[in-house]
């Protein structure tokens, strides 16, 4: 079987890709460049295509994509917004122009280091129809250091038959964006995707939720970067709680019943979380509106998740939730 770099599609018959590559990229000079290489080197017996949402950069980063489109007609396809949208709304159009069975996610300031990382995924993914999102081993890159550091298997990478959405709820985010896969199975996401935050965590849940497993590979295929830009890494500890606060919020409204006890039991814990750092801050008000909203049952006080003093804490704010109550 020939197995090129790569594999471009001819003129006039047009190749449908099995792969599409979603890149959504924004202000990303000085990575955008290396995301592109370590696409652009895959080595497939299939057709991939190359999606990249450039988002109205302030700085190179559009001259660079347009660059590479010109250089690539026949494997790129670009989204230029007109204007600074923000990754979200960038998101729709982008997917919408994804045409393969399988959709690998990229961001514009991680890489790629595999040259098989796409074949073998997919193998994996043809092979097991249960396998709707295949995801592997990465290094993380820290900017500030200039060190590479390579975490540790987690404790669950030898269990065979993956992760389904119990599983992958209980474990928060086990997957790296950089990494994943997954299997496309309707033509366009639903409308309230688009509104949730973390839109890579968003995929493996709507995915799961659907069946199927999330299927880990141990070798080391790409690289994460962190840096003070980030549109994670950047952001800080109490905006990601309130983003989780709001991703359960609405997940619990439309994913199935089955899952709404764990979601339950997640949203529960975030506003614990935000409760006790109000109360560090002295923003009583606040702190006070997340105790209001916390359903205590989903909350163990003898839970060793907490400190002691945490687990004390709580049964002065029951004791004052029901005086307030009164």
């Amino acid at each position: 079987m020939d197995t090129s770099v790569f594999p471009p599609t001819a003129p006039n018959s047009e190749r449908v890709p099995l792969v599409s590559v979603w890149l959504i990229t924004y202000n990303h000079e000085p990575y955008i460049a290396q995301a592109i290489e370590g696409v652009l080197m895959q080595k497939t017996t299939f057709a991939v295509e190359l999606v990249i949402g450039e988002d109205c950069s302030s700085d190179r980063t559009r001259e660079i994509v347009l660059a590479y489109k010109e250089k690539y007609p026949d494997r790129i396809k670009l989204f230029l917004s007109p204007e600074n949208l923000g990754m979200v709304p960038v998101l729709e159009p982008t997917f919408a122009m994804c045409r393969g069975k399988y959709v690998a996610m990229l961001d514009g300031d991680d890489y790629w280091t595999d040259s098989q990382k796409l074949q073998k995924q997919i193998d994996l993914m043809e092979a097991d129809a249960t396998c709707n999102i295949s995801f592997h081993s990465v290094q993380v890159y820290d900017e500030s250091s200039g060190r590479y550091t390579l975490p540790p298997h987690p404790a669950w990478s030898s269990v065979s038959q993956g992760l389904d959405l119990h599983e992958f709820i209980h474990l928060g985010n086990p997957i790296y964006t950089v990494s994943a896969i997954f299997r496309r199975l309707t033509p366009e996401l639903p409308a309230y995707y688009y509104q949730l935050p973390y839109p890579d965590l968003a995929i493996y849940y709507l995915v799961l939720a659907a069946g199927g497993r999330a299927c880990y590979l141990p070798e080391v295929m790409g690289v994460y970067r962190r840096h003070a830009k980030g549109a994670f890494t950047g952001a800080s500890w109490l905006k990601k709680r309130q983003d989780s606060l709001l991703f359960f919020n609405i997940l619990q409204q439309h994913l199935p019943a089955r899952y709404q006890q764990q979601l339950a039991v997640e949203r529960q814990l975030i506003l614990y979380e935000l409760l006790f750092t109000k109360l560090k801050r002295g923003k009583m008000k606040a702190a006070y509106r997340y105790f209001q909203s916390i359903d205590w049952s989903y909350v163990p006080p003898s839970s060793v998740t907490f400190s002691r003093p945490h687990r004390y804490t709580a049964a002065v704010l029951r004791a004052l939730g029901k005086l307030a109550s009164k």
